[in-house]
């Protein structure tokens, strides 16, 4: 048995993050971040076809209205008509006045309608301990049982070292997203684009965040987690979008943040199975229950051995083909 420098067993967490994702897998295809305290704009992301919608109260809600967003964050998640989608909504950092207040006020008003809570600028794993263990108390004093799941925003060069402490931090943990403006500032990085945002990258001959994106992307698998990319700053180009997408894609992401309406379709469409990676993971799922029943330890398709690996990405794309029809069938 291994425990992991924090102290957990790494190999009771895999396990329980397996089962997890075999009971359900969430859709976070694409992600649009809504400023709570903005009725107009929070309404409107409920017509959007985007898998998660996360009501914010961080960076686009002003100190002043901070109280009156969580307010508006509770009636979102107790009245509105999720149609299905995530319901997610990002507290303040854990280093600031705000976050305690965001997670008790709104947890014990509308915790049986919240999913997840995400956590931005997470540097250090105890920041996704405390949270845990306040909303376990919440949980205990009001009698449910319906675990609220955490996401870690991944935006410091420091957050960045320590991104495989951070996602073994809790079993509520199912989620790392990239923050490429923090994260590109924290490094003092040279900056084209005014949104800072992934675009612009051209000066840079090659993929400028290849590397932060690959060491966040290797930590979250490793976890059992999905890994999600940052948003693309200029909603005016969809090819430079579509590049973005497909980069992280190939690294391994699950999904990415949106900033505009324009951006959902390109963005479901890359992170959507294509159609010969269903036919494919199908064919291994049912090759693999084949062999189980015939009591065969090994498995080949086509003449080549197919592994483990193989086979435990093939359960979830075959998991995820079957989440995309229904949401489409549902909406």
């Amino acid at each position: 048995m291994f425990l992991h420098p924090n102290g957990l067993n790494t190999q009771s967490m895999r396990a329980s993050k397996e089962v997890a994702v075999e009971e359900s897998i969430r859709l976070r295809r694409s992600i649009i971040s809504v400023p709570a305290n903005r009725e107009k704009m929070v309404v409107k992301a409920f017509s959007l076809p985007v898998d998660v919608i996360m009501l914010d109260l961080e960076d686009s809600v002003p100190f002043q209205e901070k109280d009156e967003a969580r307010k508006r964050v509770v009636a979102a998640f107790r009245e509105q008509d999720w149609k299905g989608k995530v319901r997610s909504y990002r507290i303040n950092g854990m280093d600031t006045p705000f976050a305690y207040r965001d997670i008790i006020d709104v947890v014990e008003e509308a915790g049986d309608f919240i999913d997840v809570i995400v956590v931005p600028k997470v540097n250090d794993a105890s920041e996704i301990k405390a949270i845990d263990y306040l909303l376990t108390q919440i949980e205990m004093r009001m009698g449910r049982t319906r675990r609220i799941g955490l996401e870690a925003s991944i935006e410091t060069a420091e957050g960045m070292l320590r991104a495989g402490e951070i996602a073994f931090s809790s079993t509520r943990l199912e989620t790392l997203v990239f923050g490429v403006a923090d994260y590109s500032a924290s490094l003092t990085m040279m900056s084209k684009g005014i949104s800072g945002h992934g675009d612009k990258e051209e000066f840079y001959p090659g993929h400028r965040y290849h590397f932060p994106l690959s060491m966040m992307a290797m930590a979250a698998k490793a976890a059992g987690l999905a890994a999600i990319d940052a948003p693309y700053g200029d909603y005016r180009d969809p090819e430079g979008l579509r590049r973005s997408c497909i980069l992280s894609a190939a690294l391994g992401y699950d999904g990415k943040w949106v900033i505009h309406p324009d951006q959902v379709e390109i963005i479901n469409q890359v992170y959507t199975p294509s159609q010969e990676d269903v036919e494919r993971s199908r064919r291994i799922c049912e090759a693999h229950e084949e062999a189980k029943r015939a009591g065969c330890g090994s498995l080949a398709i086509d003449g080549k051995m197919v592994d483990a690996a193989s086979i435990r990405v093939a359960k979830g794309i075959s998991v995820q083909w079957e989440r995309i029809k229904s949401r489409s069938e549902g909406s």
